[in-house]
């Protein structure tokens, strides 16, 4: 998705322009542009998603046998409520250097017979691969993805859909 950006407008006769002009090239006026922020609409492809969504009653869900992951690490484990819920999100926060990637690698690494993805915005893949060779990880199964851009990580898992 896009951020907002700021354009310009005359004042006079509504020209927009990136940048300020002093003067305007349509109708002549001086000093009439006036900054304007301008939010993007979200792209056709997160519009046409969104309205395939439909709600469903709870009572009619069936609950799957390999629907939460534990990663073997007890205390990380608690913290979490004893397992991590398939199609659920973490939000990991702490200091830089402090081990958020490496706890991430290690949980990944300890789900077995599963074909996962990693998502790096930060580090390159030699970095992450470093991290689960000096842990002595099995990296056989994990792919890494360094992405920073939504739309193109939801079209990835969407047509390589990871388990």
């Amino acid at each position: 998705m896009k951020r907002a950006t700021i354009q310009y407008v005359c004042s006079q006769c509504g020209r927009k322009e990136g940048k300020w002009l002093g003067r305007c090239p349509d109708c002549g006026s001086w000093n009439s542009f006036v900054e304007e922020v301008v939010h993007d609409t979200p792209s056709k492809s997160l519009v046409s998603k969104a309205n395939k969504v439909q709600p469903i009653n709870l009572q009619e869900v069936t609950v799957e046998s390999d629907f939460s992951y534990s990663s073997g690490i007890t205390e990380f484990d608690r913290v979490l409520g004893g397992s991590v819920m398939r199609g659920g999100t973490i939000l990991l926060g702490g200091e830089p250097g402090i081990g958020k990637s490496t706890l991430m690698l290690q949980f990944l690494a300890s789900i077995e017979g599963k074909n996962l993805l990693y998502v790096s915005g930060e580090e390159s893949a030699s970095q992450v691969k470093m991290r689960g060779e000096r842990l002595n990880l099995p990296l056989s199964r994990i792919s890494l993805l360094g992405e920073t851009n939504l739309e193109s990580l939801l079209h990835l898992l969407h047509t390589n859909k990871p388990d």
